[in-house]
């Protein structure tokens, strides 16, 4: 029997272990250094409210990400060990993006 698939946000709290303010300075791969923004901006609601909504207006993001990850396998593996069905890869996804663009001040 699968158990529940609801994406586990809890606090805006960095996990053990990871620094949010760490990287917001470090330069990309190539070019100038990230450009700090001015701030989270005010009318974007906290990600843990938004996801425990019952109803959720979505946008599409297409992107990709490096193979050396073996982002797929992984994902597919958690699944499977957690007896999970599916998991909310969209939230996933925008939980990470939206962490990342926050760190920056965006």
């Amino acid at each position: 029997m699968a158990r529940g698939t609801v994406f586990p946000v809890q606090s805006p709290e960095p996990a053990p272990g990871h620094d949010r303010g760490a990287q917001s300075g470090e330069a990309p791969s190539e070019g100038a250094p990230w450009a700090q923004g001015p701030g989270r901006p005010g009318d974007i609601p906290d990600v843990a409210v938004l996801l425990n909504q019952r109803v959720i207006t979505r946008e599409s993001l297409d992107s990709s990400v490096p193979a050396a990850l073996k982002l797929k396998r992984r994902i597919k593996r958690f699944a499977l060990d957690n007896e999970l069905d599916h998991l909310p890869i969209g939230d996933i996804v925008g939980v990470a993006m939206d962490e990342w663009l926050t760190t920056r001040g965006f």
